[in-house]
């Protein structure tokens, strides 16, 4: 695939050098993690008002698959909103995450949104398998079934509704992050395969008492095979990244994109995960940390940047940012 430079990136992503300059706004938000007051808020009992309240709207709405979407889809990302310090110390309405533990080791190189791996998917599965039996053709369904295949790593099952939820609406940045992790395993699995293929193979036989170690070197066809493969590989990444580099160019070229915060921060967001997709990690934590910013209010962009510090073993920024999250 042909990198990316920064003139070819053009109006799509920000250049590499402003990315650089806003990693100094990770300084002044971990500053901000300092909360100014402290409330008593239980975060167990308002899981259990919300999913008790979206039990109720599923029994007095028996027919209507969306009631059950609310609580399936509540139940792999389950947030409330609160009136607390966001991310710049100011105290505004955010929306809170209401499980908010560490996730797991052993995920820092995946794309997907850390979303994917810590919802509930015991709990979600009856209320979505049910939504779409009721209405296969539901595009939010779709969705949220594609998440829920993610969490457990089921990447054949999740593609076809992430590929329904992406036709429906090309700009789902969670959508997008999906397909990229999708495209980038079979990328990496091509490139197993080709180098699986050009190695000599070995074989041992025994021919009366003694054992004779037979190297079988790759033939002229298995050499063509791990070819075609590397060429799928080069098509599979520029696939890959294709919904990713669409979602930024729209936005790039929206007027209303540098007045409106939340359009600003799912800008630099797509942006810093292109960059961690290159493997320029400093430069991904710089521009989240510009969407945080702009948007302090921006979970999705708060729980990156917490994932790709804690990936790079920045222990104390983590701690910081971890910080703001328990809020």
């Amino acid at each position: 695939m042909t990198r990316m430079t920064d003139e070819s990136r053009g109006s799509e992503f920000p250049t590499a050098s402003r990315a650089v300059s806003w990693a100094c706004t990770l300084a002044v938000l971990c500053f901000a993690s300092t909360p100014v007051r402290t409330q008593v808020w239980n975060r167990d009992t308002v899981y259990a008002q919300r999913v008790a309240e979206l039990q109720r709207a599923i029994a007095a709405r028996p027919t209507d698959p969306n009631p059950l979407l609310d609580l399936g889809a509540f139940y792999l990302k389950p947030l409330a909103r609160r009136t607390v310090e966001a991310a710049d110390g100011k105290v505004r309405p955010v929306d809170v995450p209401l499980r908010n533990e560490i996730i797991p080791e052993g995920i820092k190189d995946t794309i997907a949104a850390s979303w994917v791996f810590r919802g509930d998917t015991s709990a979600a599965w009856p209320y979505l398998a049910k939504a779409i039996q009721m209405d296969p053709r539901n595009v939010r369904a779709a969705r949220e079934l594609a998440m829920y295949y993610r969490m457990p790593g089921d990447f054949d099952r999740m593609k076809p509704y992430m590929e329904a939820a992406l036709r429906a609406n090309p700009l789902d940045l969670d959508m997008c992050r999906l397909h990229l992790d999708h495209r980038t395993l079979l990328a990496k699995t091509g490139k197993d395969l080709a180098f699986d293929v050009r190695q000599p193979k070995v074989r041992y036989e025994d021919r009366g008492n003694t054992r004779y170690r037979i190297v079988v070197e790759p033939s002229a066809a298995d050499l063509a095979k791990a070819a075609q493969y590397e060429r799928d590989t080069v098509g599979v990444r520029r696939e890959a990244v294709a919904p990713l580099q669409k979602l930024a160019a729209v936005l790039s070229a929206d007027p209303t994109r540098p007045s409106t915060p939340a359009k600003q921060a799912t800008w630099r967001l797509a942006t810093a995960i292109y960059f961690e997709w290159t493997g320029e990690l400093e430069k991904a934590a710089g521009t989240a940390a510009a969407g945080l910013r702009e948007d302090p209010t921006c979970l999705d962009c708060l729980d990156y940047v917490i994932d790709i510090v804690r990936g790079t073993r920045t222990v104390a920024s983590h701690a910081q940012y971890k910080a703001i999250l328990d809020r």
